[in-house]
């Protein structure tokens, strides 16, 4: 190992004069973007992420600091990758090859992770919009299902069949919430034409109001469901349709329990189509 001469140590400390300084302010002005990006960017992309959540729960805080973490992350690296240029610069390295190397490899990159990139931002915006949650019923690429998991690259649903489906977030361009805020239960009820149908309509608002007084139902329903009135007259029968809102995930019991009820109803006061009832998977709507 070669001593180092006293005219070496002479080169050393004219350079760090000369660019010790430049040196010292590229740090200091990375970590202070650096302490100024922590103190502020988490509090603002915190608050605009918790003013449009469905209400805000400790589940959104959660995904707020998922997204904060993987944008920091990738702030700190960007910030590192930008002043480890500027002060090869200093050293004197050349970095236009370094660049166009790192540039080349960069778009090799890009090109074979593009759908991996595509996922993770548009998880980014799930997450952030609070479109849907773990246990909400949704839609999406053409899959319905219980939504189990949620990360930054998928959503994992079960369907009603068990049937467990990992859909890439990239791939999801429209979103159908079945569960939140409420759902509306509209039943089709089929009575003859010759029938009475102001009676028929006072019998289902009558059937109604008793299922919405049953304590299994009560805490399910949260308006009086509605008579709409005749929607439809064909084949010796005239639809009647009855609406009624609901808590988001008592939809499926409610119109269970409020179909049988109104069948019941119509059945025991005598209303009845005239025409043979409608054939297996035909598109129409069929007795309550």
């Amino acid at each position: 190992m070669m001593p180092v001469l006293a005219s070496d140590w002479d080169d050393i400390e004219a350079w760090l004069k000369a660019n010790g300084t430049d040196i010292l302010i590229i740090i200091g002005v990375v970590v202070g973007v650096r302490i100024a990006w922590t103190a502020f960017f988490p509090k603002v992309a915190r608050a605009a992420m918790m003013s449009g959540a469905h209400p805000p729960d400790a589940e959104m805080e959660r995904r707020a600091d998922t997204i904060i973490g993987v944008v920091n992350y990738g702030f700190t690296f960007f910030l590192i990758i930008v002043a480890s240029v500027m002060v090869m610069t200093e050293f004197g390295v050349d970095v236009t090859a370094l660049v166009a190397g790192l540039g080349i490899t960069g778009l090799a990159l890009a090109m074979g992770s593009q759908q991996f990139v595509k996922d993770a931002i548009n998880g980014i915006f799930l997450l952030a919009e609070d479109q849907y949650r773990t246990g909400d019923v949704v839609t999406i690429a053409e899959t319905t299902g219980t939504v189990e998991q949620i990360t930054l690259r998928r959503t994992v649903l079960r369907d009603a069949d068990g049937v467990v489906h990992s859909v890439p977030n990239g791939s999801i361009a429209v979103v159908s919430n079945h569960t939140r805020d409420y759902a509306v239960v509209n039943i089709q009820a089929r009575i003859g034409v010759n029938d009475d149908v102001e009676k028929a309509k006072a019998l289902l608002v009558e059937t109604g109001r008793a299922a919405m007084e049953d304590s299994n139902l009560s805490s399910l329903i949260t308006e009086e469901p509605t008579v709409l009135g005749v929607s439809a007259v064909d084949d010796g029968a005239m639809t009647i349709t009855v609406t009624v809102r609901t808590t988001p995930t008592g939809r499926w019991e409610v119109e269970r329990e409020l179909r049988e009820r109104l069948a019941a109803a119509l059945k025991n006061e005598g209303f009845k189509p005239s025409s043979p009832p409608i054939s297996p998977g035909a598109n129409r709507g069929g007795t309550p």
